[in-house]
């Protein structure tokens, strides 16, 4: 027998062998291992733990049920109804009314939100994963634990051998005492007390089956009625509060009616801070008001009443005003002797000969004015303006209470910056591996010089050349596969950070700003097909007045493809494909584009991201020609000899990332977007038409061999040329779970197409019709690795494809004919989204 079939012999003898110890042999007397626990159950309002409950009664139904009995009780509460009234036969009831109807669904809807609310952050105190965990659950494991036998099986260590494979293989047993029923039990309770369970109760414990030594948990939970906000009144707050409060009150977090929420609580203390430290009372904080609850005047209601703290000093009271700026930047750390001067009202201390950064910098990135209030949200406004700059490796904010010779106290503040400028120069090398089509593999390379502070302007000069080499891995239809791909190009860009426009003055922009020219050169050659040369030059603004939205506006954009040359066989299908052939064109492409993002706060749970991106072309050039009495719709006017397109593209991609459990997370994305061409041109450039399929779309295919619709082309080294469309539909599904170390695992689903808008006679079944748009979507299913090198994720996944829209002669929905068909191997660096 072969040294390979011995080893996995063997293998398969030590996990059999192991099989036979015991998980629980090497316990210490009175240790009890801990297995898990049982689907928490939620009681019914009179149910005890030990009552038999059905499935509806229990958990996830036993929530409902108890929505049910609160929002009942609370009607009554509410209402004055005693108990033997609601016993009363139906007949006697009256008829509620179209408005009372609504007022009772919505009072089930509060209930419900806030038992959800609450009941998601009891499972998660609760929780706690037990050996050989299935993903990381509290409740499912894998059913061999390899961990606990080798632990058992090597406890205590006797040899080198036995303590390698405890280090390697072991896992130390999780204990009762380990998890600690009776605190988790305690803090659980003390949660629902937070959303307003008062009388909520949580019970636990031990389910033992054959082996004493081993247990579940099982948590019974009866949560009560909710207490509900019956009164909210602010006391002890001086007139100027009372003032801000009551015009603001709208804004309040705390509601009449609504479930009592120390969420809630401490979210109107930090809107009260935001609200006074934006008036200029810097020194107030969201600890001085305090709350006090009544629960017996009314029941399940709660009389709250918020409370300035007694005996504040005096400073906490006065509003402040902002006086002088004093600035301190140094070139390094080890600097100390500095150079102090005075320029439009800045104190501007700085090491070395020169100033390092001039002051209209500062100027234009310190949002707060001399003489002017103080504003909570201007010194938020001026770290980010200051960070976003980049050109600093370190820099801090102060404020203190100006100085005076009386040393009476002082209602301004001046602002202290203190500042080290980062290195200048950063050079970067990154090398890629790029894969397109399945059929062409190569490296890519890139060098990247920049210039920080370049000018001393807080600009950034970068300098960027680049190169990939592709390869073809199959010799079609006879081709040379000696004769490769490559291509080279390079881009330079000045970053200046304010909005560079006339009749504009960058200081009137209180947040984060920037204005991007660049300009760059591409040349591409691929093999057996063309030469294309391409330039590019754009003027681009950028600005986000929260950390959440950002905007991106590029006026001048200006590309220009040119085809050098093609092979006779490339000139060959242009002539077949008339649309190819007119996209492919050399073309002047004037666009006016722009972006907006918004991406979530990434400290909660669940974080979501939105892009929306729209793009027209030659509207402005066509308007040019018009006034020199052209028509608008005229097609074939040029630029320098060179026909411009007019288009229009509109693209929105959303994204949601769930946390699940732990590090298990749902990840899911949907993308929409369309181009339409017109007047000048009736197909838009072939580099801004959508594709599908690859490790970043639907990935059952490989690159650009998806659709249009429904039309099918023979696979040859061309075919995926006419592979384009000009609306796209894509969503996809990913469950990402760690496995081990850095290690993780994904299993998705993926469905979309791209169609054409127009009837091309060249590309049938590709425009895009409502009769057979649901047969139209492809639909592919895989699983995947991804190693996270913490500064990297390498990504392998293996796609395999269900449905093929393309009509390839097979019948029925799953019709990619033999297995090895229908699989695509993608290796990608980073998440797909």
């Amino acid at each position: 027998m072969k040294k390979g079939c011995w080893l996995v012999v063997g293998a398969v003898l030590a996990v059999l062998g192991l099989g036979g110890c015991s998980t629980t042999s090497a316990l210490e007397e009175g240790d009890i291992l801990y297995t898990g626990i049982r689907k928490t159950r939620y009681l019914k309002p009179g149910e005890t733990a030990g009552t038999k409950t059905s499935g509806l009664a229990s958990d996830s139904a036993g929530v409902i049920v108890a929505i049910a009995d609160a929002a009942t009780q609370i009607e009554n509460a509410l209402s004055g109804k005693g108990k033997e009234e609601t016993t009363k036969p139906k007949r006697e009831k009256r008829e509620l009314s179209k408005e009372q109807k609504a007022a009772f669904a919505q009072d089930r809807k509060v209930i419900k939100q806030a038992l959800t609310t609450a009941r998601e952050q009891v499972d998660a105190v609760l929780a706690y994963a037990p050996n050989n965990s299935l993903f990381g659950s509290s409740s499912y494991r894998f059913p061999i634990p390899t961990g606990l036998y080798v632990y058992n099986y090597y406890t205590p260590p006797q040899t080198g051998f036995a303590r390698w494979m405890l280090r390697s293989f072991g896992s130390t047993p999780v204990l009762i005492s380990t998890v600690n029923p009776e605190t988790r039990v305690k803090v659980a309770e003390n949660t629902l007390h937070n959303y307003g369970f008062f009388r909520a109760e949580v019970g636990y414990g031990l389910v033992q089956k054959h082996n004493p030594k081993k247990a579940k948990i099982d948590y019974t939970i009866q949560t009560g009625p909710v207490f509900r906000l019956d009164s909210i009144c602010y006391t002890g707050f001086p007139q100027f509060a009372d003032s801000l409060i009551m015009l603001t009150q709208r804004r309040s977090y705390l509601k009449r009616g609504d479930p009592f929420s120390v969420l809630n609580l401490t979210d109107e203390q930090d809107r009260l801070e935001t609200i006074f430290r934006n008036t200029g009372y810097y020194y107030y904080t969201a600890s001085l008001a305090t709350y006090r609850a009544d629960t017996v005047m009314r029941p399940l209601s709660v009389q709250l009443e918020m409370h300035l703290r007694d005996d504040l000093p005096e400073t906490i009271l006065r509003r402040y005003y902002i006086g002088k700026t004093h600035i301190t930047l140094q070139r390094s750390d080890a600097d100390s002797v500095l150079t102090t001067h005075y320029v439009a009202g800045m104190e501007y201390s700085y090491s070395g000969d020169s100033e390092p950064l001039r002051p209209i910098v500062w100027l234009q990135n310190i949002a707060h004015r001399p003489r002017q209030i103080y504003r909570q949200v201007y010194q938020e406004s001026t770290e980010d303006m200051l960070a976003e700059l980049g050109v600093f490796s370190s820099v801090s904010l102060a404020y203190k209470p100006t100085l005076n010779d009386l040393s009476l106290p002082s209602d301004t503040l001046d602002l202290y910056i203190t500042a080290t400028l980062d290195r200048p120069y950063t050079l970067s090398f990154e090398v890629d591996l790029t894969e397109k089509n399945s059929e062409r593999l190569g490296p890519a390379l890139s060098l990247s010089l920049q210039r920080k502070n370049a000018f001393r302007g807080a600009e950034l000069f970068k300098f960027e050349i680049y190169g990939s080499y592709e390869w073809t891995l199959h010799n079609q239809e006879g081709g040379d596969h000696r004769l490769n791909s490559y291509e080279l190009g390079a881009t330079v860009s000045l970053d200046v950070p304010h909005i560079v426009a006339p009749l504009l003055n960058s200081r009137s922009f209180h947040f984060p700003t920037a204005t991007t020219f660049s300009l760059g050169i591409d040349w591409l050659n691929r093999a057996s097909y063309f030469q294309m040369l391409t330039f590019t030059a754009d003027i681009t603004y950028s600005w986000h007045r929260t950390r959440t939205s950002r905007h991106t506006l590029s006026p001048i954009s200006l590309t220009y493809d040119r085809l050098l040359n093609t092979t006779s066989e490339f000139q060959a299908l242009l002539n077949q494909t008339p649309s190819l052939s007119i996209s492919m064109r050399d073309r002047l492409v004037p666009a006016i584009e722009y972006t907006y993002t918004y991406t979530s706060n990434t400290r909660r749970r669940h974080t979501y991201t939105w892009q929306l991106t729209a793009k027209e072309a030659g509207n402005i050039t066509s308007s040019l020609f018009a006034l020199g009495g052209r028509s608008y719709g005229e097609q074939g006017k040029q630029i320098l000899g060179n026909q411009f397109a007019q288009y229009l593209k509109l693209t929105s991609e959303l994204t949601a990332n769930l946390r699940l459990h732990g590090d298990t997370r749902l990840a899911t994305r949907f993308f929409a977007g369309a181009i339409v061409s017109y007047g000048n041109t009736t197909v838009a450039p072939y580099n801004d038409q959508f594709y599908a399929g690859g490790a970043n779309s639907i990935r059952g295919f490989t690159l650009r061999t998806l659709g249009p619709g429904r039309y099918y082309t023979p696979r040859t080294r061309y075919s995926y040329m006419d592979q384009t469309g000009e609306f796209k539909l894509e969503a996809n599904l990913e469950l990402r779970t760690p496995l081990f170390g850095g290690l993780n695992g994904a299993i998705f689903v993926d469905a979309g197409n791209i169609w054409l808008l127009r009837h091309d006679a060249d590309r049938p079944g590709g425009t895009i019709t409502l009769s057979d748009f649901a047969t139209d979507i492809a639909l592919s299913t895989g699983a995947g690795l991804r190693y996270d090198l913490s500064f990297l994720v390498l990504r392998l996944d293996l796609g395999v494809a269900l449905h093929d829209p393309a009509d390839n002669g097979r019948n029925g929905y799953f019709d990619m004919g033999k297995f090895s068909n229908r699989l695509a191997l993608h290796f990608a660096i980073g998440y797909p989204f």
